[in-house]
């Protein structure tokens, strides 16, 4: 690839492309943008989209652009790439074959494939739109369920699906690329989707490609929440990784009816909003609310926060895509949200004790600044101290090195922005028991609480907070990789010995 392509897939970041999209805050300079496209370019040209042979997501440029886009200084962002990622990155490697438009739909799924899906779509991203190419390759019946190909029994590409797959990531690529105006990012999002599986969420297929839709009367999210909560055939336990594609084949049916019962058929800006907000309100409540107890620590749950920091991109997406196709991916989305929200446990809300419980402004450790004695509004009020929630949460995880902190605290803070006016009776009569109860503070008790799990970086705390489950898979991993050394070293004394 030439210099000149380079140049043309990572320009600096654009404007956002919809008001609904998130703000961002100020840099201190161009030297901050420099290092965020330096930084992208050579992720970009030497690394794989997953760092590992469990299909662990390279996180780099969400990390990057997410930090950016919060004001980060370059330092900062070089930091982030070099210090956080650069160890654990796998480098790309030539595909078996090249993609064409004939063997397109032969080689999704398999990630070798990668790089020769990420060349496909390289010219593709400097002469066409992100319009065209998310209605072609995400929304269109070519490629999710062809009537042709099922004529033929040949494989179905099913990309929507594939889409949200492996909670949400080629969404969430995908939408940093949208979001940012950067061509290269799209390539690579659009290139995860096409190597990642089907299986996990085809509910997402049987929903919006299967059967004609059934008609339903309108019901908000929450209402259906409450039904499942009550529903004997859900188990109320944690299912092991493992036994998701099992759990999804005997309850993805049932899945799938209470999906089809929020309905959304979309045929104006005002609809858009509409059943935007209701799926925003419903993404927190299931990682916020579904994250904590009153009995116990805060459990940030690793799952269910994808499905708030993939929301973030939603407004981006839908700003390029017609209202059939806002309609899709805001179901799709919702779907994939209850499934992960019914494998980790079904956690209910406990919305008034949640409310009375947690705090709307942080505890921050460390030495403290002293307020002017004729600081409003007063020397000794905590508001003196910290003016506005936001300001040191978004401060703290911008020197964080975990990656998602940021995304998500960026998310929740965006959602404040558009919903946190909301007053507590809003959602009376939506069907879940005390929403009533649910008012607009409910983003910044979630952040605080998330930033009091992960530990407060900029104010001392190490980072000892730890999603709930990741540590786990990186330890049943890393017994793995022990293990698997401990035999080749057993096999090489025995060997010496002989």
């Amino acid at each position: 690839m030439s210099t000149q392509d380079v140049d043309a897939l990572f320009p600096a970041p654009a404007p956002p492309p919809s008001l609904l999209a998130p703000r961002r805050i100020p840099n201190s300079g161009p030297e901050c943008t420099a290092s965020l496209v330096k930084m992208l370019r050579d992720n970009h040209e030497k690394h794989h989209v997953f760092f590992n042979e469990h299909r662990f997501h390279n996180h780099a440029a969400h990390h990057l652009i997410c930090i950016w886009a919060l004001g980060a200084s370059g330092p900062s962002i070089e930091s982030a790439y070099n210090d956080a990622h650069m160890d654990h990155m796998k480098v790309q490697f030539k595909p078996p074959q090249e993609i064409t438009d004939a063997n397109f739909v032969e080689h999704l799924g398999d990630e070798n494939f990668y790089n020769g899906y990420l060349r496909y779509f390289h010219n593709l991203v400097l002469h066409k739109s992100a319009s065209e190419l998310l209605e072609e390759y995400i929304f269109s019946e070519k490629y999710n369920v062809d009537p042709a190909r099922k004529a033929k029994g040949e494989k179905q590409p099913e990309m929507l699906d594939r889409f949200v797959e492996i909670i949400l990531h080629p969404l969430i690529h995908t939408g940093y690329g949208v979001e940012f105006g950067l061509p290269g990012t799209l390539a690579e999002g659009l290139a995860q989707t096409c190597i990642h599986p089907v299986g996990a969420t085809t509910p997402v297929t049987q929903l919006l490609f299967g059967s004609k839709p059934q008609g339903h009367p309108k019901v908000h999210p929450f209402s259906i929440l409450a039904k499942m909560l009550k529903d004997p055939r859900f188990e109320d336990r944690i299912i092991d990784k493992y036994e998701y594609s099992d759990m999804l084949e005997k309850r993805g049916a049932i899945i799938v009816e209470y999906a089809a019962q929020w309905v959304v058929d979309i045929q104006s800006q005002q609809d858009y909003e509409f059943y935007l907000e209701q799926l925003i309100w419903t993404v927190t409540l299931i990682y916020g609310l579904g994250s904590w107890s009153e009995k116990e620590p805060y459990t940030s749950d690793f799952f269910t926060m994808h499905t708030v920091t993939s929301a973030l991109f939603l407004p981006s997406i839908c700003a390029k895509v017609c209202h059939r196709s806002q309609s899709l991916l805001l179901r799709a989305h919702f779907i994939t949200s209850l499934c992960w929200w019914i494998i980790r446990g079904r956690p209910s809300f406990p919305i008034e004790r949640f409310s009375a419980l947690t705090q709307t402004y942080p505890k921050l450790p460390g030495p403290h600044p002293t307020p002017d004695v004729d600081a409003i509004p007063s020397q000794s009020s905590p508001y003196a101290l910290v003016p506005n929630a936001w300001m040191p949460i978004l401060q703290s995880t911008l020197v964080h090195s975990n990656e998602h902190l940021c995304k998500v605290q960026r998310a929740l803070a965006h959602f404040a922005e558009l919903y946190g006016h909301r007053p507590a009776g809003y959602f009376a009569g939506t069907g879940l028991e005390q929403a009533e109860k649910l008012d607009g503070s409910v983003f910044v008790r979630v952040a605080i609480l998330t930033g009091d799990s992960l530990g407060w970086a900029r104010e001392g705390q190490p980072n000892s907070g730890i999603w709930n489950w990741q540590e786990f898979e990186r330890a049943a991993i890393e017994s793995e990789r022990v293990g698997a050394e401990w035999e080749a070293e057993k096999e090489r004394l025995k060997a010496a010995k002989v």
